[in-house]
């Protein structure tokens, strides 16, 4: 079963906020003067994004991806999730790099709150269904450059890159990412860009008292 969604999510303002502080050279570099100038920075960052998802169950899933390559688990979901473009605009318009990569920074947090925010559905999801979710797989996050993105992406589990280059346009197009704007380039890149695309493998839930 398909699910579209435009949700909303924490602003988590005070934890980013405490991170990017711990980057003070870029935070001058980037000319900022004080702390309530970083804080509503943040918060511009914020009212910029339009989160969306969409993401299918499916169930004993064989999607060929060439002659020697099969994308296979046996139940998992596909999920891509994005912030939109606005937050793209409000970045490219910045006046220099060092504050483009603070603006960066800040938005991948965010959506690492939003990846976080759909695997909880998921889970929820699986657990109804008397299954239990795994880690989650990345099939693409949008490159980092100098950008200091959270740890829970950068040591994120993901496809082997050949895989993933081949899996990636047949998973927007069994979810039909284009429901929520997010398309493929010739490149390979996605826009917008700030979106993530995952599996996240299920299994039965052992029960209590068996190993």
């Amino acid at each position: 079963m398909r699910k579209i969604k435009r949700f909303k999510i924490t602003s988590r303002s005070r934890e980013i906020l405490n991170r990017l502080m711990r980057e003070l050279p870029l935070l001058r570099r980037a000319e900022f003067k004080s702390q309530p100038e970083v804080s509503a920075f943040i918060t511009d960052i914020f009212k910029c994004l339009d989160p969306g998802v969409v993401y299918e169950f499916n169930q004993d899933a064989h999607w060929e991806l060439d002659n020697e390559s099969i994308l296979h688990k046996e139940m998992f979901s596909a999920c891509a999730v994005t912030l939109g473009e606005k937050v793209e605009t409000f970045i490219n318009n910045l006046p220099n790099e060092d504050k483009k990569i603070a603006a960066a920074t800040v938005t991948l947090e965010f959506l690492k709150t939003a990846i976080g925010f759909v695997a909880d559905l998921i889970k929820e999801q699986a657990q109804k269904e008397e299954c239990e979710t795994l880690d989650l797989q990345f099939v693409y996050l949008p490159a980092f450059g100098a950008t200091l993105a959270p740890k829970m992406l950068r040591d994120s589990v993901r496809l082997e890159k050949n895989v993933a280059d081949k899996a990636l346009p047949l998973i927007l197009e069994k979810i039909a990412s284009d429901k929520i704007d997010v398309a493929i380039g010739s490149d390979g890149v996605l826009t917008p860009r700030f979106t993530a695309v995952f599996l996240v493998p299920w299994q039965k839930a052992k029960r209590k008292g068996k190993k």
